[in-house]
């Protein structure tokens, strides 16, 4: 199967990918460390709203303090204002707790362990118990004022002392359970502070884990890559070194099937290309020596032979009365000066020099007459 370079690298980016999912667990943690943070900002505003409810609560107890002991309808003004503020308070801390219970939803099911549920759970008990006093605590007031203002008031003096007795222990009963409610907001800001802290924990270890993953990946991925591609380009400069000292017995086989494979290829093609132009190269110098050699040989054999021939057929027209075996060899004289210009002849026509043994058997000899063919 063929992997190019390309490829090999997708398949490497791929794997970075991988590892950087893991770093959206990072965030996701991330996000609930957020999503807690705004959780204890929400139970400092419920904390800051108690304390206010605490300074109210006070003051509309000085109200009816100050009407069981004078009767003003000032006091009584005052503490039909501070209540309805006590209430606007009450709501308010009401909203905001369903707010923390919507987003308390998002976290992951861990993060709700048993002493948060216990806590939450406990928050919205005083919170309902807070409202029932309150209401409680307005209904006796107004019970007080309406004996107060009656036509027999003289009548409701033990009534009046049991509501008076009612309105202190409801003031106690408030007051205790916006202690209780302090109490849990600050129990619930601890539970979260150690939330934050395993988030940012884990996180940090996450953190590490990726970096570590990401470094040695890196490492690893970047050493095999890396060494593949020297190797093969080591093997390459060999092969182009053999090239140069004009060893073309090469064989383009053990390169990786990619681009460089196909760069290998491409350059084992060439050695074979060279090879031929050089045998070629070769041959036009040999048959240029050759060619020299030829028109040496025939300004140096032709000159002399014109000479032996002629003289030769010169003796051969005066030997009228000579013997005939004498008149045979100044026949046979220009019979071989004539084989020795055919043979001259012939070297001039040479184009594809065919070699052949010696007929000694040391060395080879140009076939003269298949040269010429």
């Amino acid at each position: 199967m063929r992997f190019t370079i390309a490829v090999k690298l997708f398949f490497g980016f791929l794997c970075v990918i991988c590892l950087n999912a893991v770093y959206l667990v990072i965030v996701y943690k991330i996000n609930n460390v957020n999503v807690i943070v705004d959780i204890l900002k929400r139970n400092d505003d419920i904390k800051s709203e108690f304390i206010r409810l605490k300074t109210q609560h006070g003051i509309r107890s000085t109200s009816v303090l100050s009407f069981e002991k004078i009767g003003r309808q000032e006091s009584v003004d005052n503490f039909r204002d501070r209540n309805l503020l006590v209430t606007s308070l009450l709501d308010t801390v009401k909203r905001k707790i369903d707010s923390i219970t919507t987003i308390d939803i998002k976290l992951l099911p861990e993060e709700k362990h048993l002493d948060y549920y216990r806590a939450t759970k406990k928050r919205d008990n005083i919170t309902r118990e807070l409202a029932d006093a309150n209401n409680r605590y307005s209904e006796l007031f107004e019970a007080l004022v309406g004996m107060r203002v009656s036509p027999q008031k003289s009548h409701n003096a033990s009534s009046e002392k049991i509501i008076v007795d009612s309105l202190d222990f409801m003031y106690n009963v408030m007051a205790t359970i916006l202690e209780s409610g302090e109490a849990i907001i600050r129990e619930l800001t601890n539970i979260r502070i150690i939330d934050i802290s395993r988030n940012v924990a884990e996180v940090k270890e996450l953190t590490l884990l990726i970096f570590a993953g990401l470094t040695l990946f890196s490492l690893v991925f970047g050493l095999i890559f890396s060494r593949t591609i020297t190797i093969a380009l080591r093997r390459l400069k060999e092969s182009a070194t053999k090239i140069g000292k004009s060893d073309f017995d090469l064989i383009p086989s053990g390169f990786p099937n990619d681009e460089i494979g196909d760069l290998a290829k491409a350059f084992f093609d060439m050695s074979v290309d060279l090879r031929s132009k050089q045998e070629e190269l070769f041959k036009s110098k040999r048959l240029a020596a050759i060619g020299e050699v030829v028109a040496s040989v025939n300004h140096e054999i032709n000159n002399p032979l014109m000479i032996i021939s002629g003289n030769a057929q010169f003796l051969e027209m005066s030997m009228e009365g000579y013997p005939a075996d004498m008149k045979e060899r100044v026949k046979t004289i220009i019979e071989e000066t004539g084989r020795i210009s055919e043979i001259t002849r012939k070297l001039r026509e040479i184009r594809n020099p065919v070699s052949q043994d010696y007929l000694t058997g040391s060395g080879q000899m140009i076939d003269i007459n298949k040269s010429t063919q």
